[in-house]
């Protein structure tokens, strides 16, 4: 079974090397994300105690790179990815069809 690590392994080789799913699984520009009530992300930089970059919500192009970006991984990246994009309430229908 596939863990965090080795994901973040697997999408760090895919380019562009920063993007939506690379925040949400933990390997982009922020520590961390977490979700507002209404819907909104919210970035935590490294060495920060606070959410203080305002992310807003994923674009279509984001979801589409985000499709592209899924299609890339292996079958055991791609089930961790979906779980944590679930996590935050991303509707998988508008990631993977």
């Amino acid at each position: 079974m596939m863990n965090l690590v080795e994901l973040q392994k697997e999408i760090k080789e895919i380019e562009p090397t920063i993007d939506f799913l690379h925040e949400v699984c933990g390997c982009g520009q922020f520590a961390e994300i977490t979700q507002t009530s209404d819907g909104f992300f919210l970035g935590r930089a490294h060495n920060d105690i606070g959410f203080n970059a305002f992310l807003g919500k994923p674009s279509d192009i984001a979801m589409k790179r985000t499709r592209e970006f899924l299609e890339q991984l292996s079958p055991e990246a791609n089930k961790l990815a979906c779980k944590l994009l679930e996590r935050f309430d991303i509707p998988l229908l508008d990631v993977v069809t």
